[in-house]
């Protein structure tokens, strides 16, 4: 069980941790690592944090709060729009924040198939209340508004449009066959138009 320490001294931690991750190697980083580079026992992590998913969530939380992006996503999420504009507008701000966010949430990802705690890390921060969700959203307010083709499933088209964005997207196509971030955007941005565009399986 994760106990109370001081913010200061939580910041550090999270900042240390997150240091190492970018570097060579750092994205595999286990906790006896993660806590040598924080200048700390395992032990403290583990005090500070109850566990690895623990500290990894607490990671992302505390790189969302270093910059405006998921701000940003929120009220497009919530906002007004309802057109293929505010989906890549949607869209543009994630990309821009995924390669800042990538570190720890590629192993949130790929850990959910093996740890049900990070499974349970990866759905709240990602998909029942995260990106999927903020695509639902703005999906949603496009087939109330006759965007999409006539009995476009709202829910299936997020899935499609999560899929395309994941941190592993990235780790594959920009970290591993060395797109440019740029054509990476570009053909997320052509596949999800394609998508919204066409009749419903």
């Amino acid at each position: 069980m994760a106990r109370s320490i001081s913010e200061d001294t939580r910041n550090a931690l999270l900042e240390a941790a997150w240091q190492r991750m970018r570097e060579p190697g750092g994205i595999g980083a286990g906790m006896a690592e993660l806590a040598a580079a924080a200048g700390v026992s395992r032990q403290a992590l583990f005090y500070a944090f109850g566990s690895r998913p623990g500290l990894l969530v607490a990671m992302v939380r505390h790189r969302d709060q270093q910059t405006d992006h998921v701000r940003r996503l929120g009220e497009i999420a919530r906002g007004g729009g309802a057109d293929a504009d505010t989906l890549r507008a949607y869209t543009d701000v994630w990309i821009d924040y995924l390669p800042i966010v990538y570190p720890v949430a590629y192993q949130l990802e790929t850990g959910a198939d093996t740890d049900p705690d990070i499974a349970l890390a990866w759905n709240d921060r990602f998909v029942n209340l995260g990106v999927r969700r903020g695509y639902e959203l703005i999906l949603g307010r496009m087939a109330a508004a006759r965007s999409l083709p006539a009995g476009a499933d709202t829910a299936w088209l997020a899935d499609l449009c999560l899929s395309l964005v994941v941190p592993s997207a990235w780790h594959l196509l920009v970290t591993q066959c060395l797109w440019t971030p740029e054509r990476f955007r570009q053909s997320r941005h052509q596949f999800i138009q394609a998508a919204i565009a066409a009749p419903m399986p």
